[in-house]
């Protein structure tokens, strides 16, 4: 049964992710510098109309236009539709490829798309576990077993897990992938932000499973800034992603 196999077998893995999404809403602050609907808002009220039509007509006209792309991807962003908002990012950092504040708003969304599908890879779960529970402890688990209606209701459920959890993992290394740019875009000089980017990264990684990417990100965290106060939070968490990439 895929579920039994795949819950046993990422326990650890299950835990890293849990524990490295907790860690940076919480103490390294993704996800707080704004979004692009705001902006959007104050756009609305200087122009009124509608911000994506406009924009989408900016663009058909200036389809190589960085800034038209960068305002589009604002006014998909602040409509909630993030994956025209990716796509437009990313058609800008063709352009500018080394724009900290773009590769910052593309990793933010790709960051949320990654929780909502997690979020929906862990309902699916649940919902999988209220199957099959009751047929562990039921006294007629046999017979029960045998409904035809059950067990194709729970291989349904078993294949949707399985799309959900893989559909999960695309997106974070998609996450992870636009992290690295982020990294390499910050200046050397500036520690502190390379610093946060390089915790981002840690958890990006973490959240694809790439985990020897997410040890390195979070120590070179620490070398950056070994005073920080997350710092002992970080070796938390690198504890345990080290006994995931130790177990393989």
């Amino acid at each position: 049964m895929f579920f039994m196999r795949l819950r046993r077998g990422s326990k650890w893995a299950m835990i890293v992710v849990v524990f490295a999404f907790a860690f940076t809403f919480l103490f390294a602050g993704v996800g707080s510098g704004g979004s692009g609907g705001d902006i959007v808002q104050e756009l609305l009220g200087m122009r009124g109309g509608n911000p994506v039509k406009s924009a989408e007509s900016d663009v058909s006209k200036h389809p190589n236009s960085a800034k038209a792309l960068s305002a589009l991807a604002l006014a998909y962003d602040g409509a909630d539709r993030r994956g025209d908002a990716i796509n437009a990012y990313e058609k800008y950092l063709k352009l500018k490829p080394n724009d900290t504040s773009v590769l910052s708003q593309l990793a933010r969304l790709q960051s949320e798309v990654a929780t909502l599908r997690w979020n929906r890879y862990q309902r699916m779960q649940s919902r999988l576990m209220i199957t099959y529970g009751p047929l562990r402890t039921d006294p007629l688990a046999t017979l029960a077993g045998t409904d035809s209606l059950l067990g194709a209701y729970s291989n349904m459920l078993t294949t949707q897990l399985s799309s959900a959890y893989n559909s999960y993992t695309l997106a974070s290394k998609d996450w992870e992938k636009t992290s690295k740019l982020y990294v390499k875009a910050v200046p050397a000089t500036d520690k502190f932000q390379r610093a946060n980017v390089e915790l981002q990264l840690a958890q990006a990684a973490s959240s694809a499973g790439d985990y020897p990417v997410a040890i390195k990100a979070y120590e070179d965290f620490m070398k950056l800034v070994p005073k920080d106060t997350r710092v002992p939070q970080v070796k938390k968490i690198l504890a345990q992603l080290r006994k995931v990439n130790s177990s393989g």
